[in-house]
């Protein structure tokens, strides 16, 4: 049967089944354009929101530097302690662009993956490390595919480089020259204008790339037609399967039963549309009534709908209606602390009946 479905050609798309059980051995399309791209945005938009705090703590910092260049220390405390302030300034910067980043990198992967965890994938695997199946892998169509993407992104780095300082490399030699704050500042807005320049480009692969990945992936999934045949002939024995069909075919059983019950009823007590008990009292063979057919909402409307079709008495009363779907069962005879209630129903309805 493997050489069958290894000669077919997969060209059928992947079942719902094979879909899931990709899902939880952690097969789903992603594309890593896409958190690049993400968190070059969320680092171009923190150094425009704290460029300032930076830019004080940096210069606090240059400033200690130099200043205490010549001073020898004291004792190995005082020198801990210059160490311990510089490396406190220095968290201040890297600390939150750290976590802010780690985060946008987790948001974007749980988007891609629409949450999932898997087990499977983080299990331990000889072949990850083996170096043979690692130069298949570069050499494969995918291998191929991001290396091509990885010299796209170097040529698009290089031309857009390129283009931005061509004709500004003098302008660019002041800043040797220029009081800090004014090299920084400059600085800071041809880097930002670079940055975006770079994004746009990067923005219009990652969408390219994650279109790719997602066709990739649905490609590497399909199936033979072999393959979606025995698919279903081992959900055969499913119980989940066989539970569903079952309920399938007795709803079915159920909906003719209830046809062929409201026509034999004499009487519907209904509470407008919560609750409808179709009954049937016949004296000589039953010394009390029947409850053929009891529904409630849906139900309930379906079985006043079909006594109407049907013409079979309708009769409103709220508390007797639901009294009967509370306390009595199908097929079986209403309690006796209600026989005065629905004979007076019965006593009714005859009388119309006997009228017409």
């Amino acid at each position: 049967m493997a050489d069958q479905n290894s000669d077919q050609e997969k060209t059928e798309e992947p079942t719902a089944k094979r879909l899931e059980k990709a899902r939880e051995e952690g097969n789903v399309a992603s594309s890593k354009e896409i958190s690049s791209v993400a968190v070059l945005v969320t680092a171009v938009g923190m150094l425009g929101a704290t460029g300032g705090m930076i830019y004080d703590r940096l210069r606090y910092l240059f400033e200690s530097f130099f200043f205490n260049s010549g001073m020898g220390f004291e004792d190995e405390a005082q020198a801990v302690s210059y160490l311990a302030t510089a490396m406190y300034y220095g968290m201040q910067i890297l600390l939150p662009f750290c976590g802010i980043l780690v985060v946008m990198i987790l948001l974007v992967n749980f988007g891609q993956t629409k949450g999932m965890f898997s087990v499977k994938a983080m299990a331990f695997k000889l072949e990850k490390i083996n170096p043979i199946s690692g130069i298949k892998k570069i050499l494969s169509a995918k291998g191929l595919m991001e290396l091509a993407k990885g010299l796209a992104k170097l040529g698009i780095v290089g031309l857009i480089g390129y283009y931005s300082i061509k004709d500004d490399v003098g302008s660019y030699a002041t800043y040797l020259i220029a009081p800090i704050e004014s090299s920084m500042s400059g600085m800071g807005e041809d880097i930002f204008g670079f940055v975006i320049r770079i994004f746009a480009a990067l923005l219009v692969l990652s969408i390219i790339d994650a279109n790719f990945q997602r066709f990739q992936h649905k490609k590497s999934l399909r199936m033979t037609k072999q393959e979606i045949k025995d698919e279903f002939k081992s959900m055969e024995g499913d119980p989940k399967v066989k539970a569903q069909r079952k309920k399938f075919g007795m709803n079915l059983v159920r909906q003719k039963r209830m046809d062929h019950a409201v026509l034999a009823s004499d009487v519907v007590v209904r509470n407008p549309t919560h609750y409808a008990v179709a009954l049937k009292y016949d004296p000589e063979r039953n010394n009390a009534p029947i409850v053929m057919v009891k529904g409630q909402r849906l139900r309930a409307l379906r079985i006043i709908e079909l006594a109407e079709h049907y013409g079979i008495p309708i009769v409103e009363n709220k508390p007797v209606a639901r009294a009967l779907f509370a306390t009595a069962e199908e097929d079986q005879f209403i309690p006796e602390e209600l026989y005065k209630a629905v004979a007076e129903i019965l006593a009714y309805v005859f009388k119309l009946k006997k009228k017409a």
